[in-house]
């Protein structure tokens, strides 16, 4: 991963865990629910946004292998890796958790 890539996913993660404490002191304080959930809503975005850029660094840096290893295995191994790691992602990006009363 290049510095400023590295850079802007620390930033990212930054930005979250400033949403979350914020959500947080909101919560100890009885905030009313729609402020929380605006603020939960923010760091939501923001993982999702480091999640994707780490997608987008790690397709980055396969592409080479997938391109140019004159290993079939390599290249497969590289592509499932990819799927793999997309696949995680999706799943914790649409992740609803099911909420019992």
């Amino acid at each position: 991963m290049k510095h400023t890539q590295q850079s802007e996913i620390v930033n990212r993660l930054h930005c979250a865990a400033g949403h979350l404490n914020a959500v947080i002191k909101m919560a100890e304080e009885d905030q009313p629910c729609e402020q929380v959930l605006h603020q939960l809503g923010a760091v939501e975005a923001a993982l999702r946004a480091a999640g994707v850029r780490l997608l987008i660094c790690q397709a980055q840096s396969s592409q080479a292998v997938i391109l140019d290893s004159p290993s079939p295995k390599q290249r497969m191994a590289e592509l499932k890796r990819l799927q793999s790691l997309y696949t995680t992602f999706v799943k914790y990006s649409n992740h609803i958790s099911e909420v019992n009363p």
